[in-house]
């Protein structure tokens, strides 16, 4: 769930699962470079170390297991490139270069598309893309993307791209109303793809481009990998279209990426087992970001036994929230993971937008599902999972700056709340279950 912006008030394949882990295990034993090369690329000094540095080889050991468990869940590839970017202009500059540079096919998926400056600046050059013969496709959601009117999206449509809205709010089409598409994803010709939080909206741009309202993350992807996010854009296109399966790469080098999904009518909920397994075997830190905080019980179960085991573990909230019942609603279940020792802490130099994940050093997450009742169960979400020390260390480093903005709320606050503060947030809480 996500408003535009308190400025405008209140305005995988088909494999099966035992197919995906033996093929990743031949691909290992294999004589070119599969998953196990590139497991053991990230984990080689400890690995080979002779038990001087038992932390790091148990490390290595877990995570090994980890990933077995983490490969059935979603599309696998090596052979990629990542790169995050935090700064909202420099995103959006990304995003646009990349339509710029389209020579076959462009497909983007989003929540929200405004028609403002940012908005605008997007459809004008995705319809220069399908002037000069890209096949263009954009998917918006009908309720977020409310404020886009047909007169916006004319110049597009003669240009010969394909629109389409995801679930409108009334006629044949419409499913259940509280359905929505919340990935937002951009695929350059199946070689280049955009994940992240960001809504195309002056609000997640930065103050040259935009507001600077939000602080979010997106990650940009060159390889196998985009391929896969292709295939989610088009399927939120047509729901009902029999789309052929991606295979995995099991061979090459580069960075080692997943794909997952949650989907409700398809079933697909790998992101919420692979926050689960991750979380479950994390072995010296785990530091969340999300600017909704109502998670499962089963998650918050396993944030709580990790904290008890010793992982250090820190959750990143907003503090100035655009959706404020969802904050009150976070803080009716702080108490229960402060008592086991998660780290809880607001942001207020910014509103938070982020959805990422930083483990153990060495595994990261970026993408738009939020830790609350929506992407849980209703809406489309998807994440990109990465394998890779550079792209922790510099989501580690975001999470470290983005504290120095932020507020620990501690279980001496968390007790010390009044009773009608008590009242709101065990009622907000139970509404966002609704």
């Amino acid at each position: 769930m996500e408003k535009r912006g308190t400025r405008r008030g209140g305005g995988g394949s088909g494999e099966s699962s035992s197919e995906r882990v033996s093929g990743a295990g031949r691909a290992g034993r294999g004589g070119g470079v599969g998953i196990e090369d590139a497991v053991r690329r990230v984990f080689a000094p400890p690995l080979e170390s002779t038990g001087r540095d038992r932390a790091s080889r148990r490390l290595a050991v877990s995570w090994r297991e980890t990933l077995r468990q983490l490969f059935p869940l979603g599309h696998v590839s090596l052979d990629n490139r990542v790169r995050v970017r935090t700064d909202g202009d420099e995103a959006f500059e990304a995003l646009w270069n990349a339509i710029d540079a389209a020579r076959e096919s462009l497909g983007l998926a989003t929540y929200i598309l405004e028609p403002d400056r940012v908005g605008r600046e997007t459809l004008a050059r995705l319809a220069r893309a399908a002037e000069r013969g890209v096949e263009v496709l954009l998917v918006v959601d009908a309720f977020g993307s409310h404020r886009l009117l047909a007169a916006d999206l004319a110049p597009l449509r003669d240009a010969g791209a394909k629109v389409v809205r995801y679930n409108p709010l009334f006629g044949r089409r419409r499913t259940s109303t509280l359905k929505r598409l919340h990935q937002k994803i951009l695929v350059r010709d199946g070689e280049q793809a955009f994940v992240g939080g960001l809504n195309f909206s002056e609000d997640y741009a930065g103050q040259r481009l935009g507001t600077g309202l939000f602080r979010d993350t997106l990650l940009e992807v060159e390889g196998p990998a985009a391929r896969a996010l292709d295939r989610l854009v088009r399927r939120a296109a047509d729901e009902k279209a029999r789309i052929a399966a991606i295979p995995d790469v099991l061979e090459g080098g580069g960075t080692l990426v997943e794909v997952l999904e949650s989907n409700r009518r398809r079933h697909r909920r790998a992101i919420q087992r692979a926050l689960r397994t991750t979380v479950r075997r994390a072995v010296q830190r785990c530091s969340l970001s999300t600017p909704y905080f109502v998670p499962p019980a089963r998650l918050r179960t396993e944030l709580c036994r990790a904290a008890e085991r010793g992982v250090e573990v820190r959750i990143l909230t907003a503090g100035r929230s655009d959706v404020r019942t969802v904050h009150l609603a976070s803080q009716h279940i702080y108490g229960q993971l402060l008592r086991s020792g998660v780290r809880i802490f607001e942001l207020s130099s910014s509103v938070l937008h982020a959805k990422t994940t930083a483990i153990d050093g060495v595994f990261a997450t970026v993408g738009s599902f939020n830790l609350d009742h929506w992407s849980d169960r209703r809406n489309l979400e998807v994440s990109v999972c990465v394998l890779d020390r550079d792209l922790a260390s510099r989501l580690e480093a975001s999470f470290e700056t983005d504290l120095e903005g932020a507020r620990e709320v501690t279980l001496r606050d968390w007790e010390g709340r009044s009773l009608l503060q008590r009242i709101l947030h065990a009622a907000a809480y139970h509404l966002m279950r609704l």
